[in-house]
């Protein structure tokens, strides 16, 4: 049975390490980012590097923060797990929002 994962920040360099690495022992990946540091080009190489398996990746723009976009999204698909590498990059960014409100 393939194991369907959701990876939150699956556009940025760690998440979209994990994904790769997910795609390349058999499972499907469910990717969602909001690309505010990060783009959609680390999921096009991700899909090129994981070859044929790259069509077990599916990519949505979603904010962590817009709850009716989560919902439909799990209301959507059952996973497996969860990866949550959503974050921002700097500690600035960090300090200055920590909760995102």
């Amino acid at each position: 049975m393939v194991k369907n994962i959701l990876v939150t920040g699956g556009a940025g360099y760690i998440g979209s390490h994990a994904v790769l690495q997910l795609l390349l022992r058999g499972y499907t990946a469910v990717v969602i980012d909001n690309l505010d540091n990060s783009s959609l080009v680390s999921i096009q190489r991700v899909k090129e590097l994981a070859g044929d398996r790259g069509d077990n990746l599916t990519f949505h723009q979603v904010d962590l923060c817009d709850k009716p976009a989560l919902e439909r999204l799990f209301s959507q698909s059952k996973f497996d797990a969860v990866m949550h590498f959503a974050g921002l990059k700097a500690v600035g960014e960090s300090v200055a929002k920590p909760l995102l409100l």
